[in-house]
């Protein structure tokens, strides 16, 4: 199993481009996928009432656009609508999309969707 690594966002340059704590020093390269989330309450299994963990709270899915040694800019995966007709029946569900990348704070959680 890959050493799980503590990633952060360092901070926000715009509403879709942030910069996460980790860079090529640590591993990360421009094929990886990440999910910005905050931890939720803790969840329990209604048979055994285990913990099954913290539930993760996505805020959006980014993929890494520049790395440096110690830092990288994520871009988000979500499309920006433009505003023509067609694009608003399109995309009327990217709303609530931008509206979980708004909620992006410095010091959020970051966690790699694949490894290359």
């Amino acid at each position: 199993m890959a050493e799980k690594i503590d990633i952060r966002v360092a901070t926000i340059l715009e509403s879709d481009k942030i910069v996460i704590n980790k860079g090529e020093n640590d591993g990360i390269d421009k094929l990886m996928e990440f999910l910005i989330y905050d931890e939720g309450e803790e969840i329990f299994d209604p048979i055994t009432k285990k913990s099954l963990g913290k539930l993760e709270n996505p805020k959006g899915t980014f993929k890494a656009i520049h790395i440096q040694e110690n830092m990288s800019i994520l871009l988000s995966k979500t499309k920006r609508p433009n505003k023509t007709l067609a694009n608003l029946i399109i995309f009327s569900d990217v709303d609530a999309e931008i509206d979980l990348l708004k909620s992006i704070e410095i010091g959020d959680k970051v966690k790699i969707l694949n490894r290359t």
